[in-house]
Parts: C-alpha cells; sequence; structure tokens
C-alpha cells in the first residue's frame, strides 16, 4: 500500500507493522487514566510489593518458558511473566522498570487485538466522581450551617495517612497550576497534619528544617548543581 492510499501514513518503532497502532493505544491509555483521576482523584497507595512474592514470579517464568518451548505460547503467559517480576520487586527504580515493562506487554496486546479484530473502540469508564475526601475539620460543620447534611466518617489511622498523602500531591499540583501564594497555606497545613500523624509537631518539624538549613543551606541563593554525567 503506497502512503497516498493509507491515511495513517508509514508504520513507525512499536507500531508493530499497523501506522500508528502505537499511537491509538497510547491515546486510549491515556483518556483511561483521565478518567481515572476524575473518579477517583490523585490516590498513593503502598507499594505491597517484596521478596514474599518471589516465588509466584519464578512459577510465572517457567510457565512462560514451558510454554514457550511447547508451542502454546499465549499473551497471557508473558504478561504474567511481567507482572509477577514486578511484584517481587522492592527497589523503586527495578519496580518502576518492572512496571514499565508490564504496560508495555498490556499495551503490545492491545494492538494484537486492534491487528486481528479491527481497531476497537475504547470507552473510558465516566462516573460521578469521587464519593468520599478528606476535608478540613470545620468544614462538615459549615455544611450544617448551610442547611445541609454532611454524610462523615472517621478514617482510621493507616488510611489517614493515606488520605494525607493523596491531599498533599492535590494540593501540591493546585499550586503548581495556580501560583497562588493561599494554595502554599493549604500544603503547608496538610505538612503538619502528617508530620502529626508521625508524632511530630510543628515546633520539632521547624527545628528539624532549621537543622537541615544550618547543614546544607537553604535556596536564597538560587545555585542550580550540574549533575555528573555518569549518574
Amino acid at each position: 500500500m503506497s502512503h497516498a492510499d493509507n491515511p495513517y501514513g508509514d508504520p513507525s518503532d512499536g507500531d508493530s507493522g499497523t501506522p500508528r497502532s502505537l499511537d491509538r493505544v497510547l491515546a486510549d491509555v491515556a483518556a483511561e487514566r483521565a478518567a481515572q483521576d476524575v473518579m477517583w482523584g490523585v490516590q498513593d497507595f503502598p507499594d505491597g510489593t517484596g521478596p514474599e512474592h518471589a516465588t509466584a514470579a519464578d512459577a510465572a517464568k517457567r510457565d512462560c518458558r514451558d510454554a514457550w518451548r511447547g508451542a502454546r505460547l499465549t499473551w497471557r503467559h508473558i504478561l504474567a511473566e511481567e507482572f509477577h517480576e514486578a511484584l517481587a520487586e522492592t527497589d523503586p527504580r527495578a519496580l518502576r522498570t518492572e512496571l514499565v515493562q508490564t504496560a508495555a506487554v498490556a499495551v503490545k496486546w492491545v494492538q494484537a487485538l486492534d491487528r486481528r479484530d479491527g481497531d476497537l473502540t475504547h470507552h473510558a469508564k465516566a462516573g460521578p466522581g469521587r464519593l468520599e475526601k478528606l476535608v478540613r475539620d470545620r468544614v462538615p460543620e459549615l455544611i450544617r450551617a448551610a442547611g445541609r447534611v454532611p454524610e462523615v466518617r472517621v478514617a482510621g489511622d493507616g488510611e489517614y495517612r493515606m488520605l494525607l498523602h493523596a491531599k498533599l500531591y492535590e494540593e501540591v499540583g493546585e499550586f503548581a497550576e495556580s501560583g497562588a501564594v493561599e494554595e502554599l497555606a493549604d500544603i503547608l497545613e496538610v505538612v503538619y497534619a502528617l508530620a502529626a500523624a508521625n508524632g511530630v509537631e510543628p515546633d520539632d518539624l521547624d527545628r528539624l528544617r532549621a537543622a537541615k538549613a544550618a547543614r546544607n543551606g537553604s535556596f536564597a541563593q538560587r545555585q542550580v548543581l550540574r549533575r555528573p554525567e555518569d549518574q
């Protein structure tokens, strides 16, 4: 097929021979991720990975190898191997590498589906958005003063820390977007709450900050350090 006959152009690296295949799948993934943020907001959970998953990772590798040797290899074998290898990692750099490889295999599997069954249409999830969020202590009181009845529950210790981490990302993102100084106050409030959740009072936190500033300096001189090329 000539370029004139093909509206998608020639295939690029990663297209698996089908022009713009990778672009279309990645666009679907981006749309799904955007929909997830609308529905659930910023989420920050523990990784839950570790060496206790190494046995399952080894089994997935053997299963994939045996399937290859027996001419019965499937996408399920390949994706399972990558996924279980990710679960066995604890080092952030290695875990990220394994997760990227897992995502890449999933994308390639979707490309194979499109190539086999035509360009399938993805519909990103839609919903009413987050049904719950961590709020400041007086927000329920203000809602009642406005004549409405808030539905409120108290988060447990582990959930509270998770929600505070997510709230910190949310507030930092809002400051990065708007640049409003008021957002810095919101960030500071979350930082104080996180410190308190870890048994550190505001004065203690400021002493830690001052000690680090005395040892390493602050950012007043605006110095930018070039990292060595081998890092």
